[in-house]
Order: structure tokens, then sequence, then C-alpha cells
């Protein structure tokens, strides 16, 4: 799990850098249950980031609590959702061990959150969490970087940005022992005066395998539906980015 300082920097910067369509991916997870006629009413998104997602399921007529692990996200997520008429709660919570009141229709980590967390005994832990805190016969949505995405994009690879106000520098590389893809992000943040400030963040993803997931899944309570190509309804292939899976609250 990253630690509180994670995304400190990139926060500020977040909106700008990702290139998502979010009122398709809202529009997506929606489909989603209504695939397996699911309407749910209340939804917990865990790793919430600074509100995207969250915003568009409230306008959607849904009651919304946002939970992430970072306070400088979830400052941003603050200030988007007073601007708009919808009573959204986000709270700094650690998802492997959720402390949120009541239970919810719907669950919902989107944009990779799974994927930083690294060890099976954690991820394990939040599967659990979200279990205690799903209504009965609940529906939990998650996505993860594929194998494609994190072996041969992010690999041993290198970004790099440059904006009027900051720069940019992202090198990645991706320990086949572990499966793990080690980010280093180097940003050049211009002052005040004009001068460039050096800030350095350091951010990990675990590649979990979808076997992996249907056993712990089974484990922890939960019966993976569906398990599909993001944006799609069919299968995933080897040019996969990114999985989407579907998973029913059961008994344990």
């Amino acid at each position: 799990m990253n630690s509180n300082h994670s995304y400190a920097h990139l926060a500020q910067y977040y909106d700008r850098l990702m290139d998502q369509d979010y009122h398709q991916w809202c529009d997506y997870l929606l489909k989603l249950c209504q695939r397996i006629d699911y309407c749910p009413k209340t939804v917990l998104e865990l790793g919430c980031g600074t509100g995207n997602i969250s915003i568009l399921l409230a306008t959607r007529g849904l009651k919304v609590t946002g939970v992430d692990f970072s306070e400088a996200m979830l400052e941003h997520a603050y200030r988007k959702a007073l601007v708009t008429d919808f009573d959204i709660v986000f709270e700094r919570q650690d998802i492997r061990e959720l402390n949120v009141p009541g239970e919810y229709d719907l669950v919902v980590a989107a944009c990779d959150t799974l994927n930083y967390i690294t060890m099976e005994e954690h991820l394990a832990s939040v599967f659990l969490s979200v279990h205690k805190h799903c209504r009965k016969d609940g529906v939990f949505l998650f996505d993860l970087n594929s194998e494609m995405k994190l072996r041969e994009i992010y690999g041993n690879e290198s970004y790099s940005e440059l904006h009027s106000d900051f720069a940019y520098f992202w090198d990645n590389s991706f320990d086949e022992d572990e499966k793990i893809c080690d980010m280093e992000l180097t940003f050049f943040v211009q002052e005040q005066d004009g001068v460039y400030k050096r800030v350095t963040e350091h951010h990990q993803q675990k590649l979990w395998r979808p076997e992996t997931i249907f056993k712990l899944a089974n484990k922890t309570g939960w019966e993976i539906i569906n398990y599909f190509g993001f944006l799609t309804f069919a299968e995933p292939n080897l040019d996969t980015e990114r999985w989407q899976f579907v998973a029913r609250k059961i008994t344990i």
C-alpha cells in the first residue's frame, strides 16, 4: 500500500495528466450492473482519487461515499464536490481495514486501485473488508492493469511530458520475480519566483493474475460472475490492457 505521501505532488496535476473519459467509464460501470439486472442505490468507491468517478456516479442519482488513502487527492475531491449540488462523502481510509458506517449496494475499485496492493494477504484483506461493508447479494466492480500493460507498456520504459508550469519524468522497472512494476515519478514544478523545484514520488503496481483473483475472491466470500476486457462485454485477450471483474457477494 502506498504511504500517505504517495500522490502528494502528483495530486495537483493528476487530472491534467490522466487521459481518461470518466463519463464513458461511469456509463460502463452502470452497464455492468444492468447486464446482471442490478439496480444499486448506494455506492462506495475505493481509491476515489480526485473524485471524478464518485461525482459522476452521484450525477446518475446514486448516494456515494468515496475513500482514498491520500489526503492530497481527497483535498481535490472535496473541492470539486463543493461546487456540485450533490452530497458526496469523502473519507481517508485504508481499504484493507475499512471503517465506514452501514452497508452498500455497490462497491467500486476503478483506475487500477487494486494493483497498488502488492501482497496477497493484503489483497485478501481488501476483499474481506469490502465483503463486510457490502449488503447481502451486493456487487463489487473492480479492474486491474493487465499483464500486457504492466510488463510491456509500463515495463522498463520511460516517459516524459513538458507543460508550461511543470515537467515530469516517469521511469519504470518491472521485477520479473516479484511481478511488481516500480515507478519513479520526478516532477519539476515552477515556483512563484520562476525557479523549478524537483520532487520525486515512488509508486508500485503488482501484476495479479486472473487465477489468483478468482481464488482469493472465492476464499473471501465473492463469486466472480463476469470477467471482461475493459469497456467491453467480451473475454480479455492478449492485447487487453485492463481487466474488468464483476463479483457478487456470497456467504463465506
